[in-house]
């Protein structure tokens, strides 16, 4: 009887927001408040038709060799490119204008600093490899 009572003044569903007790999100994705930019928010430093001097070949999988390196529990963030063949000079050169960070030539790959990823693939994908 006491607990028919309790029930008769206390109304469990109208208190308490069930919603606030599960995540919305089961995943766990993150969601950014910056919106995202476009491919042509980007200011590449020439066209496509311009003459290109270096070559970057697709892994097998099809994707483009442009992997991040973290490194120190994540306090260095470096973007990597792989696969270059032709003129690295002029690569590195094209690279430091988009990033507009600085870039390094190691044996096998170039290394930006900074997280690039995205617009290293952008521009790729925009010159045609």
């Amino acid at each position: 009887m006491n607990g028919n009572i309790f029930y008769k003044y206390f109304d469990i569903s109208k208190s308490l927001n069930f919603k606030s007790f599960f995540f919305v999100n089961k995943r766990g994705v993150l969601q950014s408040k910056f919106q995202k930019k476009n491919e042509t928010s980007y200011n590449f430093p020439f066209k496509a038709s311009h003459f290109i001097y270096e070559q970057v070949s697709r892994t097998t999988s099809g994707n483009l060799p442009v992997y991040t390196k973290i490194r120190r529990h994540g306090t260095i963030v470096t973007t990597v490119v792989r696969h270059i063949y032709g003129d690295i000079k002029v690569f590195k050169d094209h690279l430091r204008n988009i990033c507009e960070a600085p870039v390094r030539e190691h044996i096998g790959y170039i290394e930006v600093k900074g997280l690039h990823t995205i617009k290293i693939k952008q521009w790729l994908q925009h010159i045609g490899f």
